[in-house]
């Protein structure tokens, strides 16, 4: 793959991610929406402990909904911080790794995705794999769970 193959590919993945994340968040902020819309329009009937309970419960989930949407809000800013075109020797995040089980984009914790019928796992640099793989340089093993891993090459 040349330079401008492995940019474009690699801007391909960047975008998926993103637009997966732009619509999980409108996800979260229609369920929200709605609940809110369900907790205005809910009349309080005779049933009066029923009506608190059920209005009660609806908060809690919005509530959890809002925790969500703002732990999207932080992994769309953490995926823009992630700098695509950068020449490095070692592995750092906004690399897309290639090892002996697999391809990898470092950014975030998305999991897998397809991008030009290419299976690519996103990870976080904070996960255990993203970890191993930070600092590494192409050609270099190392050992995860009793396995061998070799980095094929980094673009």
């Amino acid at each position: 793959m040349s330079q401008s193959e492995t940019d474009i590919f690699k801007e391909e993945i960047y975008n998926q991610c993103l637009a997966i994340l732009n619509t999980k968040e409108q996800e979260f902020k229609t369920e929200i929406a709605n609940l809110r819309d369900g907790i205005a329009n809910d009349s309080k009937s005779s049933m009066g402990d029923k009506y608190e309970t059920s209005r009660e419960m609806m908060q809690q989930e919005i509530n959890r909904l809002e925790q969500q949407l703002a732990a999207n809000r932080q992994q769309i800013f953490n995926l823009k911080a992630v700098q695509l075109h950068s020449k490095n020797e070692q592995i750092i995040a906004g690399d897309i790794v290639n090892t002996s089980i697999g391809s990898f984009f470092i950014s975030i914790s998305l999991g897998e995705i397809k991008v030009a019928n290419q299976a690519v796992f996103v990870i976080s640099p904070a996960s255990p794999l993203g970890k191993l793989l930070i600092g590494k340089k192409n050609g270099d093993q190392f050992e995860m769970n009793k396995n061998k891993i070799e980095i094929l090459n980094v673009h």
